[in-house]
């Protein structure tokens, strides 16, 4: 999430503080790219990344002629930085 921040405040600066006229590139246009690209970047974070494991296993309780039990477990992981 860090590099989105800092392309925000990198494209907030060119657009809003900057008053260079240059007659090559729009600073104010790479501003608002850059602010979108950072935005982007923040939302794609802050989405993460989510991952579902299902275990199954047979539990057999002390006596070995009971019938196995079988016990489905489901964890979800999600990546946070």
């Amino acid at each position: 999430m860090g590099p989105g921040v800092v392309l925000a405040v990198l494209g907030a600066i060119l657009t809003f503080a900057v008053r260079a006229n240059t007659s090559v590139i729009n600073l104010t246009v790479v501003g608002i790219i850059l602010m979108v690209a950072g935005a982007g970047m923040i939302w794609h974070a802050r989405k993460g990344t989510r991952r579902q494991r299902i275990v199954t296993r047979e539990e057999r309780p002390a006596g070995s002629s009971t019938p196995t039990h079988t016990v489905r477990q489901t964890i979800e992981e999600r990546d946070i930085e």
